[in-house]
């Protein structure tokens, strides 16, 4: 994201060209068998007139044949506000310094599914562009049906290359990321599904933040971290549907760990209420997050440090979530409308950091379903 005096966007509305598009989409192809678009606006904004992000989304699915699937996503999002730069607070206790920023992203993804036997082979590509930063991925995944499609054998594997590159500067820097997973789909009872996936990533590269500053001895630097990161994540999900209650509950763990030194864990819990035979679906949601800081993270530092940064980031913090959202299906499996909020409430845990550095948010969306 670059540093920059706010401005607001020229770019057009990418939700309206997008459902225009994909409606445009079905009537080529209104002879196959089933479509499904959906367009979504979002808009997050951050205490204190932090950072603020529109984004406008749009998805769609078209059965090509019985046994072929496309599928695809846009996203246009308009960035602005003003994040923190790294360094200290002048005084204890005092607000980080910030830096005001704009930007506009524009990402789009599309995959192919192809059904072979017991196996659902998805070969996919994603693009995304902001002012500083290209992204450039490429996926490929096997769902493997087994024991009467009781069980789902998931493996998975992926590419991405992204170029890093700060606005107004010569900075123009490789970072290459290699994904895999592994991940096993149950059905324990007709109304309980457990899932579990376990996957390793890589990351080399230039990994820094361009704009992110430090502290060393009182002189003012550019932040460096080590150029390869090792990830592990593991991630359980129950779900299981309530008949008594006609409502689904859904409960998921995720952790998470690195080769410098930092780990972390998510839990999270829905509960899904159906209202007028399903017509009215509720979602309250509550998820907790936390983390340890990364080994070369520090609010100033001294001497000679190999890698350093001071972005909050990756320091020790605690995030709680709670969410409600709404979907109304107008025409049931034909037409539906949604709208959720939730509230990001962010904690600093190393007693060192500003609490000033972390920010607190508001999360509204909004969005419709079609399916022909």
């Amino acid at each position: 994201m670059t540093p920059a005096r706010l401005h607001v966007s020229s770019v057009p509305n990418l939700r309206v060209l997008a459902l225009a598009a994909l409606i445009h989409l079905y009537l080529c192809s209104a002879a196959l068998s089933e479509t499904i678009v959906e367009t979504r606006y979002q808009y997050y904004q951050e205490d204190h007139d932090r950072v603020r992000v529109d984004s406008d989304y749009s998805l769609f699915s078209v059965d090509l044949s019985d046994t072929v699937l496309l599928d695809g996503t846009l996203l246009y999002s308009s960035i602005s506000g003003a994040s923190p730069t790294g360094l200290p607070a002048l005084k204890k206790g005092g607000q980080v310094p910030l830096v005001p920023l704009t930007d506009e992203r524009m990402a789009a993804t599309l995959g192919l599914t192809a059904q072979l036997g017991n196996h659902s082979l998805k070969v996919g590509g994603s693009y995304s562009y902001e002012s500083d930063y290209l992204s450039l991925g490429t996926s490929l995944q096997d769902t493997i049906a087994l024991n009467e499609k009781n069980t789902e054998l998931v493996l998975g594997a992926a590419y991405t290359r992204d170029t890093v590159g700060a606005n107004g500067s010569n900075l123009k820097e490789a970072k290459r990321s290699f994904d895999w997973i592994v991940g096993i789909n149950q059905v324990i009872s007709p109304n309980t599904l457990l899932s579990f996936n376990f996957g390793i990533g890589q990351k080399q590269g230039f990994l820094d933040d361009p704009y992110k500053r430090v502290l060393i001895d009182n002189e003012v630097f550019y932040e460096n971290r080590p150029g390869r990161k090792l990830e592990e994540l593991a991630f359980l999900q129950l779900t299981h549907f309530i008949e008594p209650w006609d409502a689904s509950v859904e409960v998921s763990y995720r952790f998470g760990n690195n080769d410098q030194g930092s780990h972390s864990h998510t839990a999270m819990i829905a509960f899904y209420k159906y209202l007028f035979d399903k017509r009215l679906v509720i979602r309250p949601s509550f998820r907790f997050y936390t983390q340890t800081a990364a080994d070369y993270y520090r609010t100033e530092f001294t001497g000679d440090p190999t890698y350093y940064s001071s972005d909050y980031r990756l320091s020790a913090e605690q995030t709680f979530n709670y969410g409600l959202s709404l979907r109304w299906n107008v025409l049931p499996d034909k037409f539906a409308v949604d709208v959720g909020y939730e509230r990001y409430v962010t904690r600093g845990t190393d007693g060192r950091t500003p609490q000033s550095a972390y920010p607190d948010a508001n999360s509204i969306t909004a969005g419709v379903h079609i399916q022909f």
